[in-house]
């Protein structure tokens, strides 16, 4: 007589997985749509179009195309801010703290992210998204929301490391460094594609999240380190 077998436990679902599925289908197209041609001219329908939803489930789960657009920036920036934070309380709670431990904190969040993605060309696709961001009328205050206080800690926990440096130079080498970090988020391959003046050689070595970050730090810390004038 064969031995009844137990009977598997039924799959646990949230109570809204496919609204939740479809909630990041309408964000990753829409951020690619808008990271190709801008925000300003990107249309509900052309999202609703290539999301393969209709309009409906677009306005129910944002609203409106203001509201979704925020929603796309807070997906990526937000995350990134926490972590980053995180890594500076971290080391600020185990002196000595150097320039090197500030500038990492800054840098390892978002270059860990484009080196672990499952997406091959998400990381380009968030770089181009932010970098419409950025270059947007208006920005100063939308950002402001968001960077304002990652921003201010940044700076002033540089500032404790580089006393001798003006607060201005700090915050010129600051922005410096995020402009950096957004075009290094196109990803670690991108970064070492060699010119074409070269193409008959071959990088001497594979592309490594660890090493560039790394190299991106070595070159940050190295810039704000570098005597004003």
């Amino acid at each position: 007589m064969p031995t009844p077998q137990p009977t598997p436990a039924p799959t646990k679902r949230g109570p809204n997985t496919s609204g939740e599925q479809t909630r990041i289908q309408i964000l990753d197209v829409a951020e690619r749509l808008c990271a190709e041609g801008g925000f300003e001219s990107l249309s509900i329908r052309a999202i609703s179009d290539a999301a393969q939803v209709n309009i409906a489930a677009i306005t129910y789960h944002f609203g409106g195309k203001a509201q979704l657009f925020e929603e796309m920036f807070k997906r990526r920036v937000v995350p990134l801010n926490e972590q980053r934070l995180a890594l500076l309380d971290a080391a600020l709670a185990q002196p000595p703290v150097t320039l090197e431990h500030v500038v990492r904190a800054f840098v390892e969040p978002p270059m860990r992210l484009t080196g672990t993605s499952a997406k091959g060309n998400s990381g380009l696709v968030v770089m181009q998204f932010l970098s419409r961001v950025f270059s947007m009328p208006g920005e100063t205050e939308f950002l402001g929301r968001y960077y304002e206080p990652v921003r201010s800690r940044f700076i002033l926990a540089l500032q404790h490391q580089l006393p001798g440096i003006p607060l201005l130079e700090i915050v010129w080498r600051y922005n410096l460094m995020v402009g950096g970090i957004i075009y290094a988020m196109g990803g670690i391959e991108r970064m070492q594609r060699l010119p074409a003046a070269y193409a008959s050689m071959t990088p001497e070595e594979e592309p490594d999240v660890e090493a560039g970050i790394r190299r991106i730090v070595r070159f940050m810390q190295s810039g704000f380190a570098a005597a004003a004038g």
